[in-house]
């Protein structure tokens, strides 16, 4: 018997985005709207987990359970996994996520017998952007060092549909250069800063709706209302404080995560205030607006200024 069960495993980021596609998925075939709970094997035993998944709330449809760490299930709780499936409880959907699943062959074989592995290679992702950044320098007869697009490639998190204007920029920025190096990159970096889009982000998890307008519009003056550019770079810093929330909600020390992302103490202080969940929804909705705008099914800057009201109020 098939049973709505999933393994994810690959980067965090697209992970969490594919889990809610899941669950959406899940809740539009019952037709009804699932309770969502979140277990990580690091703190909860896996049979604790099975055996919740065996009693849903009594007037709930159904329930999803996100189950991290998916890596660390030991040998007991395979065998534990492998019970329940025998007669899994049929209103709820259990989709498992780990960072890789190296060494976790019977976790994969266990899985796909019920349900379905879904593998997101991050070098995979990285791939498709390195092909990208080839094929765009090309129309500029421009190369880059394998360091810069590394540096790139973090800075748009891998994003091919960030990179067509963020190469557009850095082009115009190498200027008569034909080799676009890692310390061009790091000045153009540098540049953002002085440009003020990490004033907007801050006044986005500061909630101060009032400033981030104003900051935008002037933001829009300095880019000549090149809003593809300004979204792009927006999508870098959300990911970015996407980042330091999950560090933040598994424990890492304040000061580990302001060193490894680069990120002042007092916008990872606001970031408290701003949830996860509200995180996630803002970049899914900026990706929306870059989509719309590029296919004139929204005028941009409009909408830009609709979305930062929403999830900075």
């Amino acid at each position: 018997m098939k049973v709505d069960l999933f393994l994810i495993a690959g980067d965090p980021f697209l992970r969490a985005q594919k889990a809610k596609a899941l669950a959406a998925e899940i809740q539009k075939r019952s037709g009804t709207p699932f309770e969502h709970q979140t277990f990580d094997l690091k703190e909860t035993p896996l049979e604790t987990v099975l055996t919740l998944a065996r009693t849903p709330q009594f007037f709930s449809p159904g329930q999803v359970f996100y189950i991290r760490s998916a890596e660390l299930a030991k040998e007991r709780d395979l065998a534990i996994l492998a019970a329940y499936l025998e007669n899994a409880a049929c209103r709820t959907a259990l989709i498992l996520e780990a960072e890789d699943l190296k060494g976790a062959s019977e976790l994969q074989k266990l899985i796909k017998a019920k349900g379905q592995v879904i593998l997101l290679g991050k070098e995979e992702v990285r791939g498709a952007g390195a092909t990208f950044i080839q094929q765009k320098l090309a129309q500029y007869h421009k190369t880059m060092t394998s360091g810069a697009q590394a540096r790139v490639l973090a800075m748009c998190g891998d994003a091919v549909m960030f990179l067509d204007t963020m190469i557009d920029r850095l082009a115009q920025f190498a200027g008569d250069q034909k080799e676009i190096h890692e310390e061009m990159v790091g000045r153009f970096e540098e540049n953002w800063t002085d440009m003020d889009v990490f004033k907007l982000t801050s006044a986005l998890v500061d909630q101060d709706p009032a400033r981030a307008l104003k900051v935008f519009r002037d933001l829009i003056g300095f880019y000549e209302a090149d809003i593809f550019s300004l979204v792009g770079i927006l999508h870098w810093q959300l990911r970015q404080l996407w980042q330091a929330a999950v560090l933040l909600s598994s424990g890492v020390a304040e000061r580990e995560i302001c060193s490894q992302l680069r990120m002042p103490p007092n916008r990872l202080r606001a970031l408290k205030r701003f949830p996860v969940e509200r995180l996630e929804a803002a970049v899914e909705a900026l990706y929306q607006i870059d989509r719309k705008s590029k296919t004139g099914q929204i005028e941009g800057v409009s909408g830009l200024e609709a979305w930062l009201l929403e999830y900075s109020s």
